[in-house]
């Protein structure tokens, strides 16, 4: 599975203006970096619900983006987090959520780098 996929963000940038689309991944670059290390302190902590909400909206900004791996794991894990009562992830899967985080932030850098914008 693609960390981006590069056809669904072709074709996002097409539907935006020449401005409009740098600065849309500018918002969402910026989403990842701050809600990501959230999202993995609310599972640490056992917080749930926080963290099922979060995933939730996470997967959606970067399904759009076309962040494919990222979205099937945020999507995994909200599943189990709906479960009564919650499944929370093991320290293992965790760690690798941490590493797809990591995997699409530096994705969403280069490719911002190869279009030249700057995040």
């Amino acid at each position: 599975m693609e960390t981006l996929n590069a056809a669904v963000l072709s074709e996002l940038q097409s539907f935006m203006d020449e401005d409009e689309f740098p600065e849309f991944m500018r918002t969402a670059h910026q989403k990842l970096q701050h809600q990501g290390p959230l999202l993995l302190a609310y599972l640490t902590d056992h917080r749930s619900d926080e963290a099922r909400r979060l995933a939730h909206r996470l997967k959606g900004t970067m399904g759009s983006l076309g962040c494919d791996k990222l979205y099937s794991a945020l999507h995994a894990l909200e599943l189990g987090l709906r479960q009564t009562p919650p499944v929370l992830p093991q320290a293992k899967r965790i760690e690798e959520l941490s590493l797809t985080l990591q995997e699409t932030l530096q994705a969403l850098s280069q490719r911002d780098r190869d279009l030249g914008f700057s995040l």
